[in-house]
Formats: C-alpha cells, structure tokens, sequence
C-alpha cells in the first residue's frame, strides 16, 4: 500500500498537534514555555556545576583544617599545654 505524499504529510501534522496537545506546547505561548524550560535546564546544569565546585573547596579546606590542627598538636608538644 502506498500513501500519497500530501495524505502522509496530512497525518504527520495532525499526530504533531495531537502530541504537542498532550503536552500542553499547543497554544500561542508554547515558544515562550520551551525557552522558559531551556533557562531553567542550563541554570540547573549551572547550579550543579557550583554545588559541586561549593564542595570540593569545602572538602579541601576541611582537609587542610585538619593538617593545620594536626601541626598545631605536634608543635605544642601534644600535651595541651
């Protein structure tokens, strides 16, 4: 069987609208809608990005924190004094 090119493009533009329907990028403020969702998608990528950075600086600080706190002990002899 073997569809006519303008009835196939027909179907495929009235399966578009049935998906873009389903999820709600059918009206005039679906561009506005996906490029909201593409700001949100990089600020999100960004955010890891610094949440991670946050804590790697943290962990190394920590690490240094205790290296500085262990040489305080030994020069003072470990004894409080």
């Amino acid at each position: 069987m073997e569809i006519e090119e303008g009835t196939l493009r027909q179907i495929i533009r009235e399966e578009m609208k049935s998906v873009l329907r389903e999820i709600g990028l059918h009206d005039d403020d679906a561009g506005t809608d996906v490029r909201d969702l593409r700001t949100l998608i990089t600020d999100w990528r960004g955010m890891k990005k610094t949440i991670w950075h946050t804590a790697a600086r943290a962990g190394t600080m920590f690490v240094l924190g205790l290296l500085m706190f262990g040489a305080w002990t030994k020069i003072n002899g470990g004894n409080g004094e």
